[in-house]
């Protein structure tokens, strides 16, 4: 499947893109790689003080990112994972699709958990919902150990 195909159209229709990853995982992944910087986030949305959204973006470099990107547009933010001194990505576990090909030959390290996310709702009215697919990270950078 190419990178703007089937993929694409399956998440990008009408389903919300900006789902909060918990925040129990984030703490977690936060202890272990000390984030500088949200790099993809809304307004009001993001889970550190600094971060970097389309209406104020903020460069990469040098920075230790948590990404966990519009799942119908990944591929521009791993192309940003270079730049950062640490990236981790918390993406749905797709390894047959262009964007996680090209994430690999960049240098980035898969690292498989169990189980899937429970997304919180982008409003933080209540409850999210699990992740309707298994997922993976991606890390750039870092220790890279399977946790």
């Amino acid at each position: 499947m190419a990178d703007g195909g089937a993929y694409i159209d399956w998440y990008g229709k009408g389903r919300q893109q900006n789902w909060r990853t918990p925040r129990s995982m984030f703490e977690a992944l936060n202890a272990e790689f000390d984030f500088t910087l949200d790099g993809a986030s809304e307004p009001s949305n993001g889970l550190l003080q600094r971060a970097s959204t389309a209406e104020t973006p903020i460069s990469w470099t040098g920075e230790r990112v948590f990404c966990n990107p519009p799942w119908s547009n990944i591929r521009p933010f791993i192309d940003l994972a270079p730049w950062a001194e640490v990236a981790v990505f918390l993406v749905p576990a797709r390894t047959n699709v262009g964007w996680f090909h090209h994430a690999l030959s960049l240098g980035a390290y898969p690292r498989f958990f169990q189980g899937r996310p429970k997304f919180e709702l982008p409003d933080h009215s209540g409850n999210g919902h699990n992740s309707p697919v298994d997922c993976l990270l991606l890390i750039f950078g870092g220790v890279k150990s399977n946790g």
